[in-house]
């Protein structure tokens, strides 16, 4: 083998993946000072022949240190030690590749600009659902784990358009952890409630394969059964919409995902590829699957009137929360509120008094709560003017707050 890049190898490697490569190739760990550097020399009979392997890379000299090691290793190594070198010195791939397609009739590599708009918001669409898909699966998610599709998107790359078929290719690193929950400072990551890129990437593939199914099985059967049945496997209003988005204008639409996939550097790669082609007959299934699946999560405007049962004071600078339990304007039976301080202040005096609180907003549902934003209109009721019949219907919301 000819000399390689050593920097271009020091660059995707870090000293303990090198201690691993030194191990792994029969070399012996002696002396050195923990936390500083290790030393190291091939097995047999070699007391002249040493390594020093930087591990502080705080330290000011710790990159030229750590390339001279790199160096030597290639030098004083048997060819298993180069080949894995070399194979770290491989060009880093860019990660998980998602390839949203669409054929469009016009000039080659162009594509009419609404439709263009339309296909990004596709790719965008399913991946957010992809990423959200991990921590709950919902008919409708709204703002749900809305932490974890954000963070998610934010790690990942848009490549080039190719020519021809309109085409749109993200990459997601496939070993970043993302969390459900947004860590403060400091924090370690969670033990449960994190997700890997090649976690939501396996997820987007499992979630447009039971798109496909769920559109096959109504065009066979006529029965929207199935969409109900497929919100467990990540079936979603969200996921119609993308699709929906992929297949309007164009004349077929293709969603490919290849995936790298080795356990680490020592163990074999292959690629695994999926491919899946939805086409415009698509588009008035999805529809329909659509209006089924938000019929009772869709946003909507509401009057509610609630006693005050919970209260959680504002901290600074955000709002207080409470929890009415709905007397009427819903379906829903309990449902909770942000409030501002003087508003708060409101529901205290509610709570206090035995009043009713009436008040206008935006409601959805957020995993098995029904919440009520922007409210306004806030107003403080009798409970005896409180009509009963007025009372909403029970449901199968969770009881906690």
């Amino acid at each position: 083998m000819t000399a390689p890049d050593y920097r271009a190898i020091a660059s995707t490697l870090t000293d303990s993946k090198l201690s691993q490569i030194l191990k792994r190739s029969g070399w012996q760990r002696f002396g050195g000072q923990e936390n500083l550097y290790s030393r190291w020399r091939p097995a047999g009979d070699h007391p002249t022949i040493s390594l020093l392997l930087p591990q502080d890379p705080s330290a000011e000299d710790y990159h030229e240190l750590f390339l001279q090691a790199v160096a030597k290793a290639w030098k004083l190594g048997d060819d298993r030690l180069r080949t894995l070198l070399e194979k770290a010195g491989t060009a880093p791939s860019l990660g998980d590749e998602m390839r949203f397609e669409k054929e469009a009739r016009s000039i080659k590599g162009t594509i009419q600009w609404l439709a263009g708009e339309d296909l990004h918001a596709a790719a965008r669409k399913s991946m957010a659902v992809a990423a959200k898909s991990r921590k709950s699966k919902l008919p409708y998610y709204g703002n749900s784990n809305s932490h974890l599709a954000r963070s998610f998107l934010d790690s990942v790359l848009m490549g080039q358009t190719e020519v021809g078929s309109y085409v749109v290719t993200a990459y997601a690193p496939p070993d970043e952890v993302y969390t459900e929950k947004k860590l403060k400072p400091g924090d370690t990551l969670p033990a449960t409630g994190r997700h890997t890129g090649r976690d939501i990437t396996r997820s987007l593939v499992n979630v447009l394969e039971t798109t496909r199914e769920a559109v096959d099985h109504f065009a066979e059967t006529g029965s929207s059964a199935g969409f109900i049945e497929s919100v467990g496997r990540g079936f979603c209003f969200e996921i119609t919409q993308a699709v929906r988005d992929l297949v309007r204008d164009s004349d077929g639409a293709e969603v490919s995902v290849e995936m790298t996939v080795g356990a680490d550097l020592f163990s074999e790669e292959h690629l695994e590829s999926h491919r899946l082609e939805f086409s415009p007959a698509d588009y008035p299934i999805l529809e329909t699957a659509g209006n089924v699946l938000a019929a009772t999560s869709r946003p909507q405007t509401v009057t509610v009137v609630g006693s005050v049962t919970l209260l959680e004071r504002p901290k600074p600078g955000h709002p207080g929360v409470i929890r009415l339990d709905v007397l009427g304007g819903t379906t829903a039976r309990k449902m909770r509120v942000r409030l501002k301080a003087e508003d708060y202040d409101l529901a205290v005096d509610a709570h206090r008094d035995n009043l009713a609180m009436k008040m206008r907003g935006r409601q959805e549902i957020e995993g098995r709560y029904y919440w009520l934003y922007d409210p306004d209109q806030i107003e403080l009721i009798a409970m005896e003017i409180v009509q009963t019949s007025t009372e909403s219907p029970s449901s199968e919301q969770h009881p906690m707050f």
